[in-house]
């Protein structure tokens, strides 16, 4: 065998080994870049919360201001504990039932708060007034406020946190 013949062969042999291990290389490399894409990989800001215990929610008294925390958020290859994600106050209807309202005003965004003596919800920087069933009362609001999906399991309340673009009468989810 020719010295020419030789590093013809060392040469497909040296592409063949070398393309080898990239293909062996590709498979993980790719499944972890495409891994974001290929999987729900957020969690936690979606999901039910559990946020207090439905004895706490009681008929004719005040609302319960309650604090949404997730317990573990991932978004992709990042994951967080104890996330904060806003708060809500939860009502019990004269049905009985169990309603949670976003605590953000619906004009701009600002902290809601209740307001014991006249028995409504107010914001205290635009003078914005809601009734204990979530309706406008007064003020530049334009709507409401924002109720969240709430689900009574075992004795608890668990509430789903969302965001809804403020400013606006049509109710946006952020």
């Amino acid at each position: 065998m020719s010295a020419d013949r030789r590093r013809g062969a060392l040469k497909k042999l040296t592409v063949a080994i070398g393309a080898a291990l990239g293909a062996a290389l590709a498979w993980p490399i790719g499944r972890y870049v495409a891994f974001p894409a290929s999987r729900r990989t957020v969690l936690g800001s979606f999901e039910p919360i559990v946020v207090a215990k439905a004895a706490a929610v009681v008929a004719g008294q005040a609302p319960l201001r309650v604090i949404i925390v997730a317990r573990e958020q991932r978004d992709a290859w990042s994951r967080a504990s104890s996330v904060p994600l806003g708060a809500a106050w939860l009502v019990r209807n004269a049905r009985g039932n169990i309603q949670a309202f976003s605590s953000a005003c619906p004009h701009l965004g600002c902290a809601v708060d209740y307001d014991a003596q006249a028995g409504v919800f107010a914001c205290p920087c635009h003078q914005s007034s809601f009734g204990v069933g979530g309706e406008r009362l007064a003020g530049p609001t334009q709507r409401g406020l924002d109720p969240l999906d709430v689900i009574v399991l075992d004795g608890n309340v668990l509430v789903r946190s969302q965001r809804f673009v403020a400013g606006t009468a049509e109710r946006k989810k952020a």
